[in-house]
């Protein structure tokens, strides 16, 4: 079991943002390759469609230019996007790290970051805390808005570290254990209702049939009691008198309600505000892990 798990750390990839500038993108490249510790690489760059597209020497909103003039100029910039991704595959493989490249088109890199992360998964992340020009020794916090919004939007499973200048300056832990806990105690406190509620519906049925067989020996019972004073007063002329009492007796034993069995709407009630509590809490939990710490 150890040995699978080992396996399965080993196989998982480390995505790494970096910018379009290979020059001084480079230090933060290199501290992920000491540090990916045998994990494939992928690079990630984040390519922003262009919205001015430049014709005879002046750029022009891409709304107002002929399509076919937008999409040759975009994919000319993509292509650009590829070569230098490729770049950073070099420098990899100098190394000799496997390496694998993704391309996000987005035209919010930060946003785009996020929902990378979130669609593939991720488990490992590693970008820049912020430029080069901003690291001294005593850096401590993001000044970078784009690592600021990643580290406060990106998923909670997600472990973050980010680097400034080959140097790591803020890691953001993964909540995976938190968060998994969360859910499988929801999960147990919803079983339990559902539980419970069967229970309760049996229970109901239950006190249906005796109310029900309650009800056909109270007919029973006041059947036989007509026919008695039917009799009785048949034989005397006082048994009549005798057999009023009997009449009223009969009528207010019927008009008294069937004894009433008891429920667990108090338990049903507690078990759904454990549920809703935790509800609360597992989305709390999550909302205070995607702030930085």
């Amino acid at each position: 079991m150890e040995k699978e798990a080992s396996a399965a750390v080993m196989e998982e990839i480390i995505y790494i943002a970096l910018g379009r500038e290979t020059a001084k993108n480079k230090s933060n490249l290199t501290w992920a390759i000491d540090n990916s510790q045998g994990n494939k690489i992928c690079i990630v760059l984040v390519h922003q469609p262009a919205h001015m597209i430049p014709v005879l020497g002046t750029r022009f909103d891409a709304a107002t230019v002929d399509e076919e003039l937008v999409r040759a100029y975009r994919e000319k910039q993509k292509a650009k996007t590829d070569k230098i991704l490729d770049e950073y595959l070099t420098i990899c493989l100098k190394k000799g790290v496997h390496a694998e490249k993704l391309c996000v088109e987005m035209d919010s890199i930060e946003k785009g970051i996020v929902q990378m992360i979130s669609e593939n998964k991720v488990r490992k992340f590693i970008m820049g805390a912020a430029k080069d020009k901003h690291y001294s020794t005593k850096m401590e916090e993001l000044r970078s808005r784009k690592a600021i919004f990643v580290c406060q939007h990106a998923p909670a499973t997600c472990h973050i570290r980010f680097i400034c200048k080959g140097h790591l300056i803020h890691t953001r832990k993964g909540r995976m254990d938190e968060v998994r806990a969360l859910s499988a105690l929801l999960s147990d406190f919803q079983r339990l209702v559902s539980s419970r509620s069967s229970s309760n519906s049996d229970m109901m049925s239950g006190s249906s049939k005796v109310k029900s067989k309650m009800e056909e020996e109270e007919e029973e019972e006041r059947t036989s009691r007509t026919s008695s004073s039917r009799s009785a007063g048949t034989l005397s002329y006082s048994g009549g008198s005798e057999a009023s009492p009997s009449v009223t007796d009969e009528k207010s034993n019927h008009s008294s309600p069937p004894p009433s069995l008891p429920c667990g709407a108090m338990g049903l009630g507690m078990i759904s505000f454990l549920i809703h509590s935790t509800k609360l809490w597992h989305k709390r939990a999550i909302q205070n892990n995607k702030q930085c710490e």
